[in-house]
C-alpha cells in the first residue's frame, strides 16, 4: 500500500484551499447552502477518525509550521449565561484582530464553545461536523440529533434587521472558513519552502 508523502499531502492541501475559496465566494454571493460544502472541506482538512487522517495540523507540525486561530475567551461561559454567541451577526466579516479574540491552538479553537442555551453547549467542532456529516456536506443522516434539529427548526437564529436572518450553523461554518483560508494562505508558502 502506498503511503502518502508530505509533498502529496501538500498538493491535496492546495486543492482543498481552492475548494474552500470557491465555496466562500459562493456563500458570500448569497448562496447560504454553500456553508454545508465549506463544512465538508473543513472536515477534510482537520478532522481525524479511525479510518482517515486529516491533512492539517499534522502536516504543519511535522514540518515545523505553527498555526494559530483567533477564538473567544471561554471564561465568561457559566450556567447563568442564557445565550452565548461566539460569532458575528450579519454579512459583515468578523474582525479577528479585535481584543475580544485570543490566539488559540487548533485543538482549543476546534473545541471552543460557540453557542450556549441554558445548560446546552455546542462547540465549533460539533457544529461543523453536524453540517458535514448529517446535513449533506459529505453525508446525509436520516436521523437528526435533537439539539441539531432544535437549531435547524424554530430554534434560535442570528437575527439582524439590517442583514436578515442567518442560521447559527451557517455563521459558525462561515467564520471558521474565513480563518482557515487565511491560515492556509499563510501556511502553504511556508510548507512549500520546507517540502521540496
Amino acid at each position: 500500500m502506498h503511503k502518502l508523502s508530505d509533498k502529496e499531502y501538500l498538493e491535496m492541501l492546495k486543492q482543498q484551499r481552492e475548494f474552500l475559496r470557491s465555496e466562500l465566494e459562493e456563500y458570500e454571493r448569497g448562496k447560504p447552502d454553500f456553508a454545508i460544502k465549506m463544512a465538508a472541506t473543513i472536515r477534510t482538512i482537520f478532522h481525524s477518525t479511525q479510518v482517515s487522517t486529516p491533512i492539517l495540523p499534522d502536516l504543519a507540525e511535522r514540518n515545523g509550521c505553527r498555526i494559530t486561530f483567533r477564538g473567544k475567551d471561554q471564561s465568561g461561559i457559566d450556567d447563568y449565561v442564557v445565550l452565548y454567541l461566539g460569532f458575528q451577526v450579519g454579512k459583515k466579516k468578523p474582525l479577528f484582530d479585535a481584543p475580544s479574540f485570543l490566539d488559540k491552538t487548533f485543538e482549543d479553537y476546534w473545541n471552543e464553545v460557540v453557542y450556549k442555551e441554558g445548560k446546552i453547549r455546542y462547540t465549533r467542532k460539533q457544529i461543523v461536523l453536524w453540517a458535514a456529516n448529517k446535513l449533506g456536506g459529505a453525508h446525509v443522516d436520516p436521523e437528526i440529533p435533537p439539539g441539531l434539529f432544535h437549531l435547524l427548526n424554530g430554534g434560535p437564529r442570528l437575527v439582524s434587521k439590517s442583514y436578515g436572518e442567518e442560521t447559527i450553523i451557517n455563521q459558525v461554518v462561515y467564520e471558521m472558513a474565513l480563518q482557515v483560508l487565511d491560515a492556509l494562505d499563510q501556511t502553504i508558502p511556508m510548507l512549500e519552502k520546507k517540502i521540496a
